[in-house]
């Protein structure tokens, strides 16, 4: 398989009450995440793996094993697709995509369903200055359900190594576009990336981190593909650029159709 490809279209949420920037959502968003979802997201309560995580994951794992170097592929993807004004992270880690870009004239929020994560994350950004506490808000929210009511429109979202964590076959991993394009505003870009299963070549030590992510609850990915992903993508937005690098499914979509 070449290293790059471009297809074409083929015929949660409870905030602590106290917390003056947790956006609060209504009760409906109260409801418990799905058990998968749950399962994926609890591996990050786990602080040794915070702590490792851009090392492993980001460092190690990305690039030999997703054959996708993150400093040369995945990083100016996700710079180049944030804007100006309000900026959604959904899906946070450690917050190292955020950490590594220019957020002049971004205010962020992060959505997740790990508590820890957001902590870590919102910290993470204060420490190195690159947002103000006071002005960075957290969601607490599965983001298999809608936005809460009072979350703005976003002039740009970012999923990434988020979609291969969530249950599912494509389709319902993708359903959640049906809710999210209507946070976006008329010009805003949302985009991501993700670990594919199916039409691309694993090596072994893809293979074997696909097998024991698979196993254990954080992935769900063994029948993701690219032409699901973009044809998905399309029936939510005018606009989709997607790409292949080694396992790496990188896009971004605008335009949304409300």
């Amino acid at each position: 398989m070449a290293a790059t490809s471009t297809l074409t279209q083929r015929p949660v949420f409870t905030a602590p009450a106290a917390s003056a920037n947790m956006i609060r959502s209504d009760a409906t968003d109260r409801m418990p995440s799905s058990e998968a979802s749950a399962r994926g997201a609890a591996i990050y309560s786990q602080s040794w793996l915070l702590t490792i995580y851009d090392w492993w994951v980001l460092g190690i794992v990305s690039t030999y094993a997703w054959a996708c170097s993150v400093p040369n592929y995945t990083l100016p993807w996700f710079r180049s697709n944030v804007r100006q004004g309000q900026h959604l992270d959904i899906g946070v880690g450690t917050g190292y995509y955020l950490a590594q870009t220019d957020l002049t004239g971004v205010q962020v929020t992060l959505a997740d369903l790990n508590q820890d994560a957001l902590d870590a994350t919102k910290d993470r950004l204060v420490a190195e200055g690159k947002v103000k506490a006071e002005d960075t808000h957290c969601i607490l929210h599965d983001i298999t359900r809608p936005l809460p009511p009072s979350c703005p429109k976003f002039n740009s979202m970012s999923l990434y190594y988020l979609l291969h964590c969530m249950p599912g076959p494509v389709p319902a991993k993708t359903a959640i576009f049906s809710h999210l394009k209507h946070n976006l505003t008329p010009d805003g870009v949302i985009s991501g990336a993700s670990i594919l299963g199916q039409d691309v070549r694993h090596n072994l030590f893809g293979r074997l981190i696909m097998a024991f992510g698979n196993w254990n609850g954080m992935f769900d990915n063994r029948a993701d593909n690219a032409v699901d992903f973009d044809s998905a993508l399309r029936e939510h937005f005018h606009e989709v650029e997607t790409q292949v690098r080694g396992v790496i499914f990188l896009w971004r979509a605008s335009k949304p159709k409300v």
